[in-house]
């Protein structure tokens, strides 16, 4: 605790200081940090880029101009070959944190036991299973282990079309969903990139139908439009009617990633299940980016919407980094694949099962999901006064610890500001913060960070992008054509414009009103699944970011999880709605400490 009220004390006095410029002076704290990297003794940058260069595909891109070499990492703090330290802002692999000391431990204790066949009996896939089961809603009860989530939706699609016997899939408009052929064919984002990727998208997007995806800021039907969800759902109708009696599945992030951290509308989910199913179809919920307690206000993203899919997608997060993703579904769509000869030699094995065990683990011992929504509490409103502050940030959204920031050119004209949003980017790497962009133009920063995240890194993450979108805002940049100077003579209507590039037009001559937290997510915690079928009721100074010195990681903030005044009010209200909050019971190994939770390698008992 002394060491924390220390460092905001060196950083307020700090930041308080300005130079004769009016910038803000870097902050130079002293070595009182605990987390330290090892001395790197390996190969240089530019030895692995060489070898990366000779022996990999040009296609595996890489993040910067300059390509990061990270070499170690411990719970949100990444580390390059010299030492430098970096908030990992973006990962939303290692969902509980790099290296977690009980991650470590029990998969390392798992590889010196057995790695075998799944198709040899073995205690932990059960028992994983059952763990994994008492997560989701209970008409969930047949689970398959794959490797990825690529491998999961694949299988999904696969489960949807013998279940049904139909062909067709509807998927949303700049969807992503996995790099397997099939899951090709319904990443609608694969299809705008180049010459060469929109013809391997043809040739995988067989029986695949497109509807628009519910964006509320740059769509047909913008946040002020009450009916949004449904108009928006009404094209799912729409496909269904024009493909006939052939939809087996309609497939969907539960917010969209790649395609720009899109919050759906308030019933828009809800309505399009009922369109689907009522045209002989299921539903398939791609939640290999924001389950596992992300969005924090639900263990699952799909439940802030009062629906439950017939298939669930699972990836990234499950495995903490370790290959692993699993499909979970109704048992009479498994019991339809029964006939279907199929095994995963490697999914599910031992050690992958005991990765995603450690994973409940620590979700449910170090309170991760909790701490999701406190840290979007005390995140959301400081991006909105980002917002309020540059001009370049045209939409400020996302739900718990999966948020997006779309920098625009013109608020009227929402011309993405896609080159900025890449400077962004490196810039932000230079003071020490991985941040991540996507959406359709390439101009939203997507923020993703392990859930055991504290108070004092989004302090910084805020800091430094409130600094480096204010310096590149004041850059003039190379800009191309808007749509209005590509338009004939005669002058420019509404309609000229392509829809992405339209004006905002609130209905009520009002701004577009924000919810912290998402658009259409509610204040309740759950933790447990037991609901079987769907819900039917649903102008600034000039400054520079504190600068992280080398050699030197912040200690996660003794505070984290403590938040004060309303935000704090809102979150106990929250929790409360959700029953008792319980706190792990620990063995001998190590008292718990709810400061830093996971500073310690522990045993739940």
């Amino acid at each position: 605790v002394t060491v924390s009220v220390l460092y905001c004390l060196i950083h307020q006095i700090t930041m308080a200081s300005r130079s004769s410029n009016g910038r803000v002076e870097p902050p130079k704290p002293k070595a009182v940090f605990a987390l330290k990297p090892n001395t790197w003794y390996g190969q240089s940058r530019d030895e692995v880029l060489k070898k990366r260069k000779e022996h990999l595909s040009a296609g595996q891109y890489h993040f910067y101009k300059e390509p990061l070499l990270l070499v170690e990492a411990k719970m949100q703090y990444c580390f390059d070959e010299k030492g430098q330290q970096y908030v990992d802002g973006y990962s939303n692999v290692c969902h509980v944190g790099h290296c977690h000391p009980h991650f470590v431990a029990q998969t390392q204790k798992a590889m010196e036991n057995i790695i075998s066949n799944t198709r040899y009996l073995h205690p932990g896939i059960g028992n994983y299973a059952e763990r994994l089961k008492s997560k989701v809603p209970s008409s969930l009860c047949v689970c398959y282990f794959v490797n990825s989530g690529s491998e999961a939706n694949d299988l999904a699609m696969r489960l949807a079309r013998v279940y049904t016997n139909k062909k067709g899939v509807i998927c949303l408009e700049n969807a992503y969903h996995g790099t397997t052929m099939s899951c090709t064919g319904v990443s609608t984002s694969l299809s705008t990139g180049t010459t060469k990727g929109a013809m391997d998208y043809k040739y995988c997007s067989r029986d695949v139908h497109t509807v628009p995806v519910p964006d509320t800021y740059r769509g047909q039907f913008r946040a002020d439009d009450p009916d949004a969800g449904k108009k928006y759902a009404d094209f799912v109708r729409r496909k269904c009617d024009e493909a006939g009696n052939d939809i087996a599945a309609f497939i969907h992030e539960s917010v969209q990633g790649v395609g720009g951290q899109i919050v759906y509308p308030i019933d828009y989910l809800r309505n399009a299940y009922a369109h689907i199913r009522q045209a002989g179809g299921i539903v398939i919920a791609d939640e290999v980016q924001t389950g596992f307690g992300r969005c924090g206000t639900h263990f699952w993203a799909f439940e802030a919407q009062g629906v439950v899919p017939d298939i669930l997608v699972l990836g990234k997060p499950i495995g903490n980094g370790f290959p692993l993703g699993a499909v979970v579904c109704r048992r009479e769509i498994a019991e339809a694949f029964d006939g279907v000869q199929y095994f995963n030699t490697n999914g599910g094995n031992p050690v992958a099962c005991a990765a995603g065990t450690a994973v409940l683990d620590i979700i449910e011992a170090d309170g991760l999901q909790r701490n999701a929504l406190e840290m979007s509490l005390l995140l959301m409103p400081k991006l909105e006064e980002l917002k309020r502050k540059h001009q370049i940030i045209g939409d400020v959204r996302g739900v718990g610890l999966f948020v997006g920031i779309e920098l625009v050119r013109d608020r009227r004209t929402l011309e993405p500001a896609a080159e900025e949003t890449a400077e962004v980017m490196e810039r932000c790497r230079s003071y020490g913060l991985l941040v991540g962009k996507g959406g359709q133009h390439n101009n939203v920063i997507r923020i993703k960070p392990p859930l055991c995240i504290g108070r004092d890194d989004i302090e910084f993450m805020v800091s430094t992008l409130d600094a480096v979108i204010d310096e590149v805002s004041r850059k003039p940049h190379d800009r191309v054509a808007s749509p209005q100077n590509a338009l004939s003579p005669r002058g420019a209507t509404e309609d000229s414009f392509p829809i992405s590039y339209r004006p905002t037009q609130p209905s009520n001559g009002a701004g577009r009103t924000t919810t912290y937290g998402g658009r259409a997510f509610g204040s309740c915690v759950s933790n447990r699944r037991d609901r079987d079928s769907d819900s039917s009721d649903s102008e600034s100074d000039d400054r520079s970011p504190p600068r992280r010195s080398r050699r030197e990681a912040p200690r996660p903030s003794a505070s984290r999880g403590s938040v004060s005044g309303a935000l704090g009010d809102l979150v106990e209200r929250s929790l409360r709605a959700s029953g008792p909050h319980r706190e792990p019971r620990l063995s001998a190994a190590g008292k718990h400490d709810s400061a830093r939770p996971s500073g310690r390698a522990y045993q739940l008992s």
